[in-house]
């Protein structure tokens, strides 16, 4: 848990990055920001998941929501500002104006697409401080099972709907397209919610919500088309660097498509209740992948799925989102960063290479490392997530890291050269 929810909490950070130089947000709130942005995610990794599970600290677990909630409220905060909503404390009265550091672009986008993913998503992360306060706290298995579906579906399709239909602005689809883009996640997402909501309190059919679940998956449907040339585009002027980022984008929206279809089979074979116990656990001195347990260990994937099956759709589904979310960050800044003000658009292209293709490896791996079909003798199949996907995975951090550090002191030399 420690691991998905660190790295998924990047993904609405980077979001709201991209929004604030353009929203009219108190300085006290932007600090606030900014703050919590960097401390809370690593805070609550280690003074929380790991005092409390692997160092047994047992008042480390009450420091976790100390993390979360600011964290959350700030999120938030910043994404409602953008959808339109006045909250007048956090805006005080301020205009929208660019700070030292902040990098400016031309791409803008409807105020409508952060409203409904934003409101859904919070409803999602409600759901999770319930379930550990019912649930976790009383050391309790979390019944109806598909509670935690209500929980991580929410909030990883809210922010999926918004990532594509950033990834169509970005690719410059034309206004009537994309202005139907958001009338399809302000339909989906909704509908998905209530879908998740009748299944787990009624115990209806996973096809409650798996239909509803398609009418988003249209969103990457059209982030893919988009991205292959294939969608009207509007007549404003692209980017010199636009044709090799669709290539990256097109790459990462078919491994999507892949993964989230994927998703909604292992809904329909396996999980089509919301009851079924079902563990994460590997059993002890069982190869992976290995058998299900005969006991109860924990929550997914669900019993009788081909082992590892369910992390084939999890881990590269969510690789391959921030891959898509540093691509959409790279279209609207790397230009302005990597090319204008270092001088190396060589490294623009780099990271066009090798972002799409961590996730890639990582999807490769989870595959093999289930197949029965692998030869006898041939190295375990995840190898090729060992060895591939996960260092290309790190040196996209690092190295992403690096340079914006490099990118700090040099606004600070000069502040006013990357401002466009």
């Amino acid at each position: 848990m420690g691991h998905a929810h660190a790295a998924w909490w990047s993904v609405p950070i980077l979001i709201a990055a991209l929004l604030v130089p353009s929203l009219p947000l108190a300085r006290w709130f932007r600090s606030f920001l900014i703050v919590v942005a960097f401390l809370c995610p690593g805070l609550w990794l280690v003074l929380g998941q790991l005092a409390h599970y692997h160092l047994g600290i047992e008042f480390a677990k009450w420091l976790m929501p100390v993390f979360e909630i600011p964290l959350f409220i700030a999120l938030v905060g910043t994404l409602l500002t953008a959808a339109g909503v006045k909250i007048s404390f956090i805006t005080a009265g301020a205009e929208p104006k660019p700070g030292k550091y902040d990098i400016l672009s031309s791409v803008d986008v409807d105020r409508r697409v952060f409203l409904v993913p934003t409101l859904t998503a919070t409803v999602g992360v409600i759901v999770a401080f319930i379930l550990t306060a019912t649930f976790k706290l009383t050391h309790q298995p979390i019944t109806p099972a598909a509670l935690v579906q209500l929980h991580d579906h929410l909030v990883l399709i809210s922010i999926s709907a918004v990532i594509a239909i950033l990834a169509l602005r970005v690719l410059n689809v034309s206004k009537n397209l994309f202005k139907a883009s958001i009338r399809i996640m302000e339909i989906a997402v909704p509908l998905t919610a209530a879908g998740l909501l009748a299944f787990n309190l009624l115990g209806l059919h996973s096809l409650v919500w798996v239909v509803p679940a398609a009418i988003y998956y249209i969103l990457p449907i059209l982030a893919f088309l988009a991205a292959i040339g294939v969608l009207p585009k509007a007549s404003t002027e692209e980017s010199p660097y636009t044709p090799a980022i669709r290539v990256s984008l097109a790459s990462v929206y078919a491994l999507i498509l892949i993964l989230v279809a994927q998703g909604a089979y292992i809904a329909l074979v396996w999980d089509a209740s919301p009851n079924i116990t079902v563990t994460f656990k590997q059993p002890q001195g069982v190869s992976y992948p290995g058998p299900y347990p005969a006991t109860f260990l924990g929550t997914a994937p669900v019993k009788d799925t081909p082992r590892g099956l369910e992390n084939a759709h999890l881990s590269p589904d969510s690789w391959s989102h921030v891959a898509a979310m540093w691509l959409i960050t790279l279209a609207i800044v790397g230009s302005a960063i990597l090319v204008e003000r270092f001088k190396k658009p060589g490294l623009l292209y780099l990271f066009l290479v090798t972002i799409p293709m961590a996730p890639f490896f990582n999807m490769v791996g989870r595959y093999l490392a289930w197949w029965a079909g692998l030869p006898a003798g041939a190295p375990g199949g995840i190898g090729a997530m060992y060895y591939a996907g996960h260092p290309l995975k790190g040196f996209n951090i690092i190295s992403l890291f690096v340079i914006g550090l490099v990118l700090l002191y040099t606004m600070t030399k000069s502040p006013g050269e990357t401002k466009q």
